[in-house]
């Protein structure tokens, strides 16, 4: 009858039979080997002179002319970007008589200016508040029609809160 303890032996005596013939197999072929190395043999790459290709791409002028264009366009936008705007210098007035039919078209241009900025601004404004730009525009040009007395932002603003609300 077979106990656990035969099958025990058994598997002990196996494992030291194993090891027993790994052991005199490693001995007979112990002239014969190679060092151990970290390099595997299947499929490693060996330091070898580095093969440099060169190719070469035929020239294409419309490419090179494409690639020109370009970067002249960036070229000019950085430096518009880096340039600040210039501003209207204030234009000094001669002391000599000015002719009255002149003086209130200048008054004309000066108010038209003043509120193309003041437009501006408002709708700058209502942008920055997250409204659309179109419907900034629309807003800002009702709110002018109905009080034409709004002189600043700020009145622009408190005057729109007081119609949205």
């Amino acid at each position: 009858m077979i106990t656990d303890s035969y099958i025990a032996h058994f598997i002990a005596m196996f494992i030291v039979f194993v090891i027993a013939c790994s052991f005199s197999v490693g001995w007979a072929k112990a002239d014969g080997t190679k060092p151990l190395s970290d390099k595997f043999e299947l499929g490693y790459i060996e330091d070898s002179p580095i093969q440099y290709v060169t190719v070469q791409e035929p020239y294409d002028e419309l490419k090179e002319l494409e690639r020109a264009v370009k970067l002249a366009k960036l070229k000019k936008q950085l430096k518009e970007l880096h340039e600040p705007t210039p501003t209207k210098a204030p234009v000094k007035q001669a002391k000599a008589p000015v002719k009255q039919a002149k003086a209130p078209a200048k008054q004309v241009v000066q108010k038209e200016d003043k509120d193309n900025l003041l437009f501006t601004d408002c709708k700058d404004a209502l942008v920055g508040l997250g409204v659309p730009a179109r419907k900034a525009k629309a807003d800002v040009q009702n709110l002018f029609d109905q009080n034409p007395n709004i002189k600043t932002v700020q009145q622009f603003i408190t005057e729109y809160g007081k119609r949205c609300a």
